[in-house]
């Protein structure tokens, strides 16, 4: 009787497990993202082989809204957990020119050794590949046939299931691409109260190299995570993926501004380059523009300043400067209550006020009055909001070319019912400029909401490779992958998400409905911990609802019976905007009705929901209950045809994931 094949083999220090899709090393399970791990097995299972970048995008992605960045970055990724040297690398190579090899070692064809096996596992069915012990066994060939056989025969299981990974090197990239991160500038004011201005000077200076078509930069978030904290140089770029890293300093003294900027090296933290400017503080902006051309030229790229500035709405005013520099601040360090919305609006009403001309000031100003609408609520609310969109309608009136007119235009478009045209709109929108939450999350929403659960997935993807650290990018892929029932690829970001700075609920929260639904491992006690840190935060959280729920979790039909009495009593459940809660545990129950319910009951308490008119972020609700059978459901068919989705499919032909057209007047999804 023919034996099993092996799912697990092993050289040097490295064990690889087919079957469990991990990797350890030195006896330490390494934290590989999935689609990392499909190229580790592809690149392993013919050993010797030069693969072209082409060739792995197309087995591994197919080729679908991925650029040769986002294979970079998982090759750093890689090179990292196998204990690689990419200046001195042992088995994964860079074939210039052509793409990657991997070479295993020369007993690889075929010694078995005494390998331990990874913790909680009895060893069965590995394939060790390690040099054979002295005085040994002669070499087995037939052994490492049947290694590349199985892993050969996997990847086509693996290679649609994975998302990419954040790292990146000077050895995975295009030689004429050189990569660069901004660190946030130090304080060096006597007052030490300066650090809005420069926090925002690095920004600004991000942004314009990041116009540069040679230069990658990564985004604010991820440079900004390491503020305040004392790691080297080369850590930084390892981190990161980058070669080179900008730091400096601000200093001001009244009206007097010393700023001194640095580039170096990742790599051994060597400096390539360095200046000190003495300015007025009317001349920041000056500033910002010497220094980003003379980085620049310092790395040899191109970049026209003037034409990015132009572009982009801001202000020529210092003092209107400072006090978006301040709210931006409030802003990015996600400072959202009550008190801190007061300040934004009043900085945005003083900003609006100094310099009308501002496209970014009346932005910032119906922002704020949203937020502050969103916290009072009732008769304050709507006067706020009606402010907002005199505010929006302004903008359109004195700059109807500028990116912010042209996203409130496509926002519109949606609510009129004219998606398609919306859709259009935004993703030229996404496109015109740099990858910024600003500019592309619209987008991303309105992909979602029309079921393109996949297309939503492979641009966050992309977002990530700008923003590797930023938690609200692993949080959202965490919901996108689990909208697409991509339950592994959840997992593997949720923990890696675990390492990021930010607040972990709403991570906690997707991962306890995927405990509950029974995709994940850990059993009860694993579910009662999750609840227990959800438990009493956030509005979402604490509820009575919330609370009964803890008490119930090993009986299932207690839970149920629990939100149907949410949906009876939506008091019980923290009101009809937290229905989604009810809808995710009835949902990850497998009760297909009682989800659809309640699904209903959230979208029904959605403004605009009557006349078809919901903002983008509303549908989302639409795709985050996949465990049950929801998305089958007569009454979830309804709720697509209600809300327009379903119109949108037939006008553009393009269908949501996993649903299709049953001839001209219906449809199914599964």
């Amino acid at each position: 009787m023919p034996q099993s094949p092996p799912q697990r083999f092993a050289f040097d220090d490295v064990v690889i497990d087919l079957a469990g899709r991990r990797l350890w090393r030195a006896g330490r399970e390494q934290a590989l993202e999935p689609k990392a791990f499909a190229v580790l097995a592809l690149l392993a299972g013919a050993p010797g082989r030069a693969f072209t970048r082409d060739e792995i995008l197309d087995a591994v992605w197919g080729h679908r809204h991925v650029t040769q960045s986002v294979l970079n970055r998982i090759m750093s990724l890689l090179r990292q957990a196998l204990g690689e040297d990419a200046a001195h690398p042992r088995r994964l190579h860079t074939v210039h020119g052509v793409g990657y090899r991997f070479d295993l070692p020369v007993a690889a064809a075929g010694t078995e050794a005494e390998v331990p096996a990874p913790p909680g596992d009895d060893g069965a069915g590995t394939v060790a590949a390690a040099p054979a012990p002295s005085g040994g066994h002669r070499h087995r060939p037939a052994i490492a046939v049947i290694v590349m056989a199985v892993v050969l025969s996997m990847l086509a299981a693996l290679a649609w299931l994975f998302p990419p990974g954040p790292w990146r090197t000077a050895t995975d990239r295009p030689a004429a691409e050189v990569s660069l991160a901004v660190l946030p500038f130090e304080d060096l004011s006597r007052a030490g109260d300066q650090g809005y201005l420069a926090d925002g000077l690095a920004e600004q200076i991000l942004d314009q190299l990041a116009q540069a078509p040679a230069l990658r930069v990564v985004g604010r978030t991820s440079s900004f995570s390491f503020k305040g904290r004392h790691e080297t140089p080369r850590a930084i770029g390892r981190k990161l993926g980058v070669d080179h890293l900008l730091q400096g300093s601000v200093r001001r003294e009244g009206d007097r501004l010393r700023v001194t900027a640095q580039l170096l090296r990742a790599a051994d933290g060597r400096y390539l380059w360095s200046k000190t400017y003495a300015r007025e503080l009317r001349d920041v902006f000056a500033v910002q523009d010497e220094i980003s051309r003379d980085v620049a030229l310092a790395l040899s790229v191109k970049l026209d300043v003037a034409r990015f500035n132009r572009g982009q709405g801001g202000t020529t005013q210092v003092e209107v400067y400072e006090r978006y520099l301040r709210w931006r601040g409030i802003v990015m360090a996600e400072r959202f209550d009550l008190e801190h919305d007061r300040e934004r609006l009043r900085l945005a009403r003083e900003m609006v006020a100094m310099d009308p001309q501002c496209v970014l000031c009346r932005d910032a100003l119906a922002a704020s009055l949203n937020a502050m609408a969103q916290e009072l609520g009732g008769a304050q609310a709507r006067q706020l909001r009606a402010e907002a969109q005199q505010v929006r309608a302004q903008i359109a009136r004195i700059a109807p070319d500028s990116w912010v007119a042209r996203r409130e235009r496509a926002n519109a478009l949606w609510r009129e019912g004219s998606r398609a045209e919306a859709i259009v709109l935004a993703r030229q929108i996404a496109e015109s400029g740099p990858p910024s939450k600003e500019r592309v999350w619209d987008y991303v929403f309105m992909r979602y909401a029309m079921g393109h659960l996949d297309d939503t997935i492979a641009l966050v993807e992309q977002a990530r490779a700008v923003e590797p650290m930023a938690l609200y990018l692993s949080r959202d892929l965490q919901y996108d992958y689990t909208a697409a029932r991509r339950y592994a690829d959840a997992e593997s970001e949720y923990l890696r998400g675990r390492t990021l700075e930010g607040s972990q609920l709403e991570p906690d929260a997707v991962a306890f409905f995927r405990q509950l639904a029974g995709r994940r491992p850990g059993g009860i006690e694993e579910l009662r911990g999750l609840h227990q840190r959800l438990l009493g935060k956030g509005r979402d959280f604490d509820t009575p609802f919330f609370t009964a729920l803890g008490g119930a979790l090993d009986d299932r039909a207690a839970m149920l019976a629990l939100v149907r009495k949410a949906l009876a009593d939506p008091g019980y459940g923290g009101g009809s905007e937290r229905a989604y809660v009810w809808t995710s545990v009835a949902d990850a129950l497998g009760d297909a009705g009682l989800a659809v319910a309640t699904l209903r009951s959230g979208l029904e308490a959605q403004e605009g929901f009557a006349e078809g008119a919901m903002a983008p972020a509303a549908y989302v609700a639409l795709w985050n209950a996949p465990y049950s059978d929801l998305r089958a459901h007569p009454d979830f068919k309804k709720l697509l045809v209600e809300t327009g989705v379903a119109g949108y499919w037939r006008q553009t032909g393009h269908w949501g994931d996993g649903c299709q057209p049953l001839g001209t007047q219906d449809f199914q999804c599964r």
